[in-house]
């Protein structure tokens, strides 16, 4: 059974959703991450904050695969009865990228559903927070490239180094993405979601950390059967 992921009428937002490995795989993420979502007749808004030690994006631009130069959130929609879905990235530094797959399975490569479609509405903020350091993710630093410098002696550098401990997200997907192929949008409609993670904490981009929201079976992020239901909530009573 898919699970529910619930969201308010903005500008409130639904619950929180906590990112997980997939459920092939043990244990819980070194650096969290959770997601809300809300909704109105304008389109979908997404919120995630994401714990982060080391920030690290090394493409600057939007409409990349940020995937395989650093850190990235990846939200997924997809209408339930059609076989359409977007794909579409959120950077720490706030660049934003859509991919569209007509179908899926799909014979289109990462480039070839980068660059053929027309949708490039998608709205995406980011910005950076601090919090202090927990214990069980300072075993995590060494492994910044970006602490070498602070070894050489740079004592402004190691102290933004140790006040950077995240990022926050926000997406906007408009409705008139959202309904361009005939898809309803609104209370009553039926649209599945899913978010994944790449979490870089080296600067020659080995071993990220995959998680995501809800948990699938498998650390594949295009299982389409596996994706949320989205509960588009109407008005409090």
């Amino acid at each position: 059974m898919r699970p529910v992921f619930e969201a308010a009428r903005y500008p409130e937002y639904g619950p929180v959703y906590p990112f997980a490995f997939s459920n092939d795989c043990e244990g819980s993420p070194k650096e969290g991450a959770t997601v809300r979502f809300a909704w109105d007749e304008s389109g979908l808004y997404v919120s995630a904050e994401l714990e982060d030690s080391c920030l690290i994006q090394q493409n600057r631009e939007d409409q990349q695969l940020h995937y395989q130069t650093g850190d990235v959130l990846e939200l997924f929609v997809k209408p339930l009865h059609a076989p359409y879905k977007w794909e579409m990235y959120a950077t720490p530094f706030g660049n934003k990228t859509t991919l569209f797959f007509p179908e899926w399975p799909s014979e289109l490569t990462p480039e070839q559903a980068l660059n053929e479609h027309d949708f490039q509405c998608l709205e995406v903020t980011s910005i950076e927070f601090s919090k202090p350091w927990k214990n069980n993710r300072v075993e995590a630093q060494p492994r910044c490239r970006s602490l070498r410098s602070l070894l050489l002696g740079i004592p402004k550098a190691l102290s933004e180094y140790l006040r950077s401990k995240g990022w926050k997200a926000r997406m906007f997907v408009p409705a008139s993405q959202l309904t361009a192929l005939g898809a309803g949008w609104g209370e009553g409609t039926k649209w599945t979601v899913f978010c994944g993670r790449y979490n870089y904490n080296s600067e020659d981009l080995s071993d990220p950390e995959l998680s995501m929201a809800p948990a699938l079976s498998a650390t594949d992020y295009h299982l389409i059967e596996e994706y949320a239901l989205l509960d588009l909530k109407g008005d409090p009573k």
